[in-house]
């Protein structure tokens, strides 16, 4: 099981969905790791009460970048609230266990 995790992870930082910036975002989050260096942005743009688009750039570890592409291609199309659910979950999951009946992964 750990090979299959592995090699998605892998698989996300070799091939990064949502890879880019976005003109002219709605909004735009910047944020560093001071104690290891990773870095990443993140641009959205909304539509209808949705995440229309979301992009990331950023430098760091194979672990930072692959979950910022896991990332934007769980939350792209839901609802604020839906982001909202998909990061308690995803704090829940790294650092304790996530209600199962919370879907947050496409």
């Amino acid at each position: 099981m750990d090979s299959l995790f592995r090699d998605h992870i892998l698989d996300h930082y070799r091939n990064p969905r949502c890879h880019g910036t976005l003109e002219q975002p709605d909004a735009r989050v910047e944020d560093s790791n001071p104690l290891c260096g990773d870095r990443l942005r993140m641009d959205f743009r909304f539509a209808g009460g949705r995440v229309a688009e979301v992009r990331f750039t950023g430098s760091g570890c194979s672990i930072s970048q692959a979950s910022a592409s896991l990332l934007c291609e769980a939350i792209e199309g839901k609802t604020l609230d839906e982001v909202r659910t998909c990061l308690t979950c995803w704090a829940s999951t790294t650092w304790g266990p996530c209600a199962a009946s919370v879907r947050c992964w496409p």
